[in-house]
């Protein structure tokens, strides 16, 4: 039987959802004719609860125009949302690194912060403790707004042995959420020349498809799959954190 950690098994099931949420909208899009109506742009339409797509006609324009912009929506939040998802595993495992025998000096590294005396004796418990500086930890890895660096010093502070071709692959597909959201999908000449296997289209956008995203997905997934097993190989995760 393969274990896997809470975290983890968090991160796999939440994004089965969104995934399914690209195949829908892929699948609409494919089917979107199919859904005309005569006089509306498409069936069940209602001048009351659907003011603006009543008032369009029934075109094939206008349909490709709607389903074209709802499926980028659809695509760009999944990868907005896997990234939080992933931000939200890293941590995870700092916390489970901390509380199961990481040495805190290697946690803690090069990340000072200073908590006052209150807010100390305020904690009910070691693990409140472990938590809240392991929060400032992860507050200040984020800081820094490099995701490769997120992915390699949270591999040095727990000692984990990660292949570096696994993080490189995964990277550029997370680099991706940043661009949808400062640059409107739209790359610099540094990541463009960085990372040539990344598609535009002819706006100069990076061309979002159903192919796209299912390697973005299995890419990052093979990614976490091999921290959790790390950190588990390592008896880093509480054994009330395993799941079969």
């Amino acid at each position: 039987i393969i274990m896997k950690s809470k975290g983890y098994q968090k991160f796999e099931t939440r994004l089965v959802y969104f995934r399914e949420d690209l195949e829908l909208a892929d699948v609409l899009f494919l089917n979107k004719e199919k859904l005309k109506s005569d006089d509306k742009i498409f069936m069940m339409v209602n001048a009351d609860k659907h003011p603006l797509l009543s008032g369009q006609e029934s075109k094939k324009g206008s349909r490709t125009n709607v389903m074209t912009h709802l499926k980028k929506s659809i695509f760009v939040s999944f990868l907005k949302e896997m990234y939080e998802e992933v931000t939200e595993y890293i941590r995870y495992i700092l916390l489970q690194g901390s509380i199961n025998g990481v040495d805190p000096k290697r946690i803690v590294g090069e990340h000072n912060f200073k908590m006052q005396a209150n807010d100390i004796l305020s904690l009910a418990t070691k693990e409140d403790v472990i938590r809240a500086v392991t929060d400032q930890i992860f507050q200040q890895l984020e800081s820094e707004k490099s995701t490769i660096e997120l992915f390699q010093k949270t591999k040095n502070k727990l000692g984990l042995n990660i292949s570096q071709e696994l993080i490189d692959s995964s990277i550029p597909y997370l680099i991706c959420r940043h661009i949808f959201v400062h640059s409107d999908g739209k790359p610099n000449d540094e990541f463009k020349a960085k990372y040539p296997e990344i598609r535009l289209d002819n706006k100069n956008r990076i061309a979002l498809d159903l192919e796209f995203l299912n390697a973005a997905y299995k890419s990052v997934n093979d990614l976490l799959k091999a921290y959790d097993a790390e950190m588990i190989q390592k008896n880093y995760i509480s054994q009330a954190e395993l799941v079969a």
